[in-house]
């Protein structure tokens, strides 16, 4: 039964009250996807706003947006993409804007109305944070294909239960929207199709369409192939990256010193170019996959709602299988430019080999600097020089000290230098280095690591096989009539059959690829060296920092255990560039004896080397 007000409680009314005009806001939204024309989507939201609304009820403030509504909230009514049209539909604002006056004392507008909830947000979370927003301000959310009362600031179970539906399917539809892209851009990317500008090097090889419409429409897809012209500066860079351990700032520096030998990269807008090479450039290149031949997709995210364009992780990279386009460079050479970044991390690099430090307050170029690690801590140790000697040294202050650190360690550059004498003079120039070099590899390591690369190749091959099956349980389907349907049915269990077979191993082939150990390598490269001895003690910083780049030297020294240990990196693919550097080193001339480093005063008086050289 429904409760009326008693007579008794009515107000006497002598004369009829007039109905109150309703002011109501119309808000609309839009995206400027190709399936989606704002200049027809915002006048139809306003025509299907204006037929719902009740004799009372007028617009009198218009807000809209062009944009997507997956942005997160902060973010939304924000875009200039409206600018861009010519829509014939008055605007006051954008959703922020609407939001801000329903809280206004002064607003204009009593309710507001939209063509369907749907359109306030895809996001469910979104679309209740906005409802609840303007209820807290006494401002009723309306919506078109809704029913319209005088009493809808009152809400009802039926049409909560509608609009809480109509929200879940929209989100629903936006994420199997999603799902299915994701898919097809998988799918894209296996068969080689390359998405957006070429990657510097390449060039944009067309293809027509595949499908008619599209195609009729003058669309076309894109591989890559070789810049004949640019294709070398990409060599020529991880040349420079893996042979002599140039940073990016210093790759860049020599690219610029011949722009017409080494054209620099244009960007999609022209008016970003800057007419040379950066070191973000640089590096663009040598951390880009596609130049190994394999297409690489989603490695920056464009949708993401707080950071676009940002660098997605590696597991989320979506890597063809097989190379689809001629390779810059082979995968060994780009994981050796991957290693040199990892060996270089967190460490400020020489614009030039040997040049001031450019920092502010760089007084001095520590010849060690970034190559001394501290054992304990894992950390590398800073320079600072005391009564006009040089020491290396760790602190940890604001951070856990380990067990058996001091407050703080130090050690000369003296010590180092000498070591480093004896390290290169014996493991790696030495005449004995190759024999030393055999009984330090790990033999245990490499049967593992044979064995787990055997595993590999015997799981792709399994998976080559699995898909060679389901090629043929298609073609079966196509060479065969099948009336009663028996055949498909059954073609088809086998084929969901092989499809776990194919996850199962999937599986198992990217956990042995992640715990593919490193392989030791072979000591027979150190042949390539010269046999000789250096003395690195007495090398300007310039050339000593080239040598130590090259090698990709890590000192790291144990205060515990009284130990200072050295290593060096020496692969196959560096080995002739690592013997003429050694010889070029070695045969120039030395600098006079005023400018060779003091003795420390303190290293005399103990008598003894206060380490061991590992």
């Amino acid at each position: 039964m429904r409760s009326t007000l008693p007579d008794w409680l009515r107000s006497p009314a002598t004369t009829p009250v007039p109905q109150r005009t309703i002011r109501v806001a119309f808000l609309g939204r839009t995206s400027t996807d190709e399936q989606q024309d704002p200049t027809l989507s915002i006048p139809r939201q306003l025509t299907n706003s204006e037929r719902a609304l009740l004799p009372n009820m007028v617009i009198v403030a218009w807000f809209w947006d062009v944009e997507s509504s997956r942005k997160e909230l902060s973010q939304r009514g924000r875009s200039t993409a409206w600018q861009k049209f010519n829509i014939d539909v008055r605007r006051d604002g954008g959703l922020a804007d609407m939001l801000a006056e329903a809280t206004s004392p002064d607003r204009r507008f009593d309710v507001v109305i939209c063509e369907s909830i749907d359109r306030i947000a895809r996001w469910t979370h979104q679309g209740t944070k906005i409802e609840h927003d303007l209820e807290l301000a006494g401002v009723p959310l309306l919506a078109a294909d809704e029913p319209i009362t005088q009493s809808n600031s009152r809400k009802r179970a039926a049409q909560v239960l509608l609009r809480r539906t109509k929200q879940g399917v929209a989100e629903w539809y936006m994420i199997e929207m999603l799902e299915k892209s994701w898919d097809g851009f998988e799918e894209h990317t296996g068969q080689g199709w390359n998405v957006g500008k070429p990657p510097y090097g390449y060039l944009a090889e067309k293809h027509k369409h595949p499908v008619p419409a599209k195609r009729a429409q003058g669309k076309h897809k894109t591989k890559l192939k070789i810049d004949p012209d640019r294709g070398p500066v990409v060599e020529q860079i991880y040349a420079w990256r893996i042979d002599e351990k140039l940073s990016y700032r210093a790759i860049a520096d020599r690219l610029n010193t011949d722009l017409d030998r080494y054209p620099p990269p244009q960007p999609v807008d022209p008016a970003r170019a800057v007419g040379r090479w950066t070191g973000s450039a640089v590096r663009e290149i040598l951390v880009n996959p596609k130049y190994t031949g394999h297409m690489v997709w989603n490695r920056r995210s464009t949708k993401d709602k707080l950071h676009p364009g940002k660098v997605n992780p590696r597991e989320q990279w979506v890597v063809s299988a097989q190379p689809t386009h001629p390779g810059i460079v082979p995968i060994e050479t780009f994981l050796a430019a991957q290693n040199v970044s990892r060996s270089r991390e967190r460490s400020r690099a020489d614009a030039r080999q040997g040049s001031p430090n450019r920092h502010r307050q760089a007084k001095r170029v520590y010849a060690l600097r970034s190559y001394v690690w501290c054992a304990p801590c894992q950390r590398r140790m800073f320079g600072r020089t005391v009564t006009g000697y040089t020491y290396y040294s760790c602190q940890p202050r604001e951070r856990a000290i380990p067990d058996g650190h001091p407050s703080m360690i130090s050690v000369t550059e003296e010590v180092l230098l000498d070591f480093a004498d004896r390290f290169f003079n014996t493991y790696v120039l030495g005449p004995d280095r190759v024999q030393l070099a055999t009984r330090s590899l790990d033999i245990a390591a490499q049967q593992a690591a044979e064995e787990q690369r055997r595993q590999i190749a015997v799981l792709r091959r399994t998976l080559d096989d699995i898909a060679a099956r389901r090629r043929r349980l298609l073609r079966v389907i196509e060479e065969n009539d099948d009336p009663d349907g028996s055949v498909f049915a059954e073609i088809s269990e086998r084929r969901a059959q092989l499809d776990r077979d194919r996850e199962i191993k999937t599986a198992e082939l990217a956990h042995l690829e992640e715990t593919m150990p490193a392989d030791p390598g072979s000591a027979d490269i150190l042949a390539d060296l010269p046999e000789m001895e250096i003395k690195l003690s007495l090398l300007p910083t310039d050339r000593l920092r080239r040598l130590l780049d090259a090698f990709a030297v890590q000192i790291h020294h144990d205060v515990r255990a009284k130990q200072v240990a050295f290593r060096a990196t020496v692969s196959q693919h560096a080995a002739p560039h690592l013997a003429r550097l050694t010889r070029a080193t070695a045969d120039a001339p030395h600098p006079p004896p005023h400018q060779r480093k003091r003795r420390c005063p303190r290293r005399r008086r103990r008598g003894q080397r206060p380490f061991a050289v590992l």
